[in-house]
């Protein structure tokens, strides 16, 4: 009995600590999506801006605000230089950590600064 019982426990456990979570991620993907819309500051208003922006707010999960990396990262080279755009972006790709499949992370770079 003390079997299907700790079977039982673990799996409503499991189902608690599922639902707890997921307003985590979803807290931190409303964080993800702060901070790229804050990193675009400095950047002159443009239809690409608006653009860029736009499908920061609706973009529908962490997967497509990871790949929205590369949009922000063409609008701030192009206002604020590549350095700045590079450390900007790497602040924001650090909020990333836990929410991807490990495929999907970065890959280190050939390129020496």
């Amino acid at each position: 009995m003390s079997g299907v019982f700790s079977k039982f426990t673990t799996s409503l456990m499991g189902l608690l600590g599922e639902s707890t979570s997921k307003p985590s991620a979803k807290a931190r993907i409303g964080d993800i999506r702060q901070a790229m819309l804050d990193s675009l500051d400095g950047v002159a208003a443009s239809h690409q801006l608006t653009k860029v922006s736009a499908r920061i707010l609706y973009a529908p999960d962490v997967q497509s605000l990871w790949y929205l990396r590369g949009d922000v990262m063409t609008l701030l080279a192009e206002a604020l230089g590549e350095s700045v755009a590079s450390a900007r972006l790497a602040t924001i790709s650090t909020l990333f950590i836990g929410l991807l499949p490990s495929a999907q992370k970065s890959r280190p770079t050939r390129l020496h600064h």
